[in-house]
């Protein structure tokens, strides 16, 4: 899925209390032997939270400084061209960026606004092909292309869990319909358009319908022309299945055990809410063409006062859900942090199967910086290095939260059973080869991230699961809470 803007914890650091040093030019260090990143060990790093590989660029005065650890993919097994040798994450190295996909989208959509291809205000069920927003019974929504880019549009289906490999992969109507061989719910109107910000990948789904019905054209390829090609992203595509000798280079996707996922990855139609492959150099192109915007560069992507639209508040985050840095506000496409009634940082998070990333660049300053990781316990690895490449850098106002210490499966082994809510809905906490899950109903199961012997992070879902006593759970999303108790039905 999809990016989750959940915090890691309670405890939050100013970067300014920190004194870690990057190396004077944004390079590494020896410190007892020991080469370091910003003060950190990143292997070690790695190792801890069993992460095979990392890709790190920062972007400041003017340049990108590239660094890149550990391994794209543990072994050849289930890789698309068989068994083969272990080899090392580059900084040319494609990641899946995961929800990152939806702000690198909404640039190429606030380009089509200006040449007057789209409204940002019309209701976007007119100029839908094959599918429309259905109605609520006797109501039919009026949903827009702002309230889509801003996850204001009250529409559900929070993120997708992708296809494995072998597995029957649906069409965009299909994924919108919630019919097979979909594997995620419909997409549908649950609370009021423009009432209050719900994240939605599957609004961002309803955006790639809206971009094939307009233009006519495959969304990979109008993505390229809008996007990737004039900001020399050449690492990056937004094809569904990509092809040699992409694929060849491409990091694999590993579970929090460390083990691969089989195939290499997950294949998502759902490619403009998590289907970009690129690297953390392309990612910082995308972030300095909104910094030119909103300069109003000469030879800028985007005219300003659409860069002051892309930047403007259009909803607040609920209370604890802000992301890495403070992100704590949408805009059309990335999450912003105010001061001073005023956007000065902007980012995303984002979380596919075997896949965690980040970005955070400044609205002003020209500087910035994007992980990318293989791993499910990226967040950790991620949570680790952006407020030490803060710190070395001397970015100012930013707050980080403490990034979460994976606990022990054992830990929480007497919270797996079964249980239900008072409508119904059955809740299956349980342990697999590759760690923690929770299945809902028929949903495919999801893996959990142990936060603490209380708390557990859907991060693939934005949910939180709180242990809240032998027999009970609380879910906790989008400001709302919901107790389940333990059910004898298995």
């Amino acid at each position: 899925m999809a990016a989750g803007m959940l915090g890691f914890g309670a405890t939050r650091t100013d970067i300014s209390s920190l004194s870690r040093t990057c190396g004077g030019q944004m390079g590494t260090t020896r410190r007892s032997g020991v080469e370091e990143f910003c003060g950190l060990d990143v292997p070690a790093l790695l190792a801890e939270y069993g992460v095979p590989g990392c890709s790190v660029a920062v972007l400041d005065g003017g340049r990108f400084v590239r660094h890149a650890f550990g391994l794209r993919r543990t072994s050849g097994q289930g890789a698309p061209g068989g068994p083969g040798p272990a080899e090392a994450v580059t900084p040319r190295t494609p990641f899946q960026a995961c929800s990152l996909s939806k702000p690198v989208t909404v640039l190429g959509v606030l380009r089509l606004v200006e040449r007057g291809v789209l409204d940002l205000d019309a209701d976007v069920n007119g100029r839908l092909a094959g599918w429309r927003i259905p109605s609520n019974g006797d109501w039919q929504p009026r949903v827009t292309l702002r309230q889509l880019a801003s996850h204001t549009a009250g529409l559900g289906t929070s993120g997708f869990s992708g296809y494995p490999s072998g597995v029957p992969v649906p069409s965009l109507v299909q994924v919108l319909a919630g019919t097979a061989p979909a594997n995620s719910p419909s997409v549908r109107v649950e609370g009021l358009p423009g009432f209050r910000f719900s994240y939605s990948g599957g609004g961002t789904t309803v955006i790639q319908l809206l971009l094939e019905s307009v233009t006519g054209t495959p969304v990979a390829e109008l993505l390229s022309e809008l996007v990737l090609n004039p900001l020399g992203m050449t690492d990056s595509t937004f094809a569904r299945t990509p092809t040699a000798p992409f694929a060849e280079r491409a990091a694999h996707g590993h579970r929090g055990d460390g083990t691969a996922v089989p195939g290499g990855w997950h294949s998502y139609p759902e490619q403009c809410a998590a289907g970009l492959w690129t690297t953390p150099t392309d990612l910082l192109r995308y972030a300095r063409a909104v910094q030119d915007a909103w300069a109003g560069a000469p030879d800028a992507l985007l005219k300003t006062e659409t860069a002051r639209q892309m930047l403007r508040p259009h909803a607040v985050l609920p209370s604890g859900a802000e992301g890495l840095g403070g992100l704590g506000h949408i805009g059309l496409g990335p999450y912003l942090h105010m001061a001073d009634s005023g956007p000065r940082w902007f980012g995303h998070a984002g979380s596919n199967a075997g896949y965690r990333c980040h970005l955070l660049a400044s609205v002003e300053t020209g500087q910035g910086a994007a992980v990318m990781t293989n791993g499910d316990a990226g967040l950790a690895v991620i949570g680790r290095l952006l407020p030490a490449i803060a710190a070395a850098h001397g970015w100012k106002g930013l707050t980080f939260k403490q990034p979460y210490q994976p606990v022990p499966a054992a830990a929480v082994a007497s919270a797996m059973g079964t249980y239900t809510t008072a409508s119904g809905l059955r809740v299956q906490l349980r342990n697999e080869p590759g760690g923690p899950v929770a299945a809902f109903d028929s949903q495919p199961a999801v893996p959990l991230h142990l936060s603490s012997p209380t708390q557990l992070l859907a991060a693939d879902l934005d949910l939180l699961i709180r242990i809240d006593s032998p027999e009970r759970l609380i879910l906790e999303q989008d400001g709302q809470s919901i107790p389940c108790t333990r059910s004898t039905a298995n």
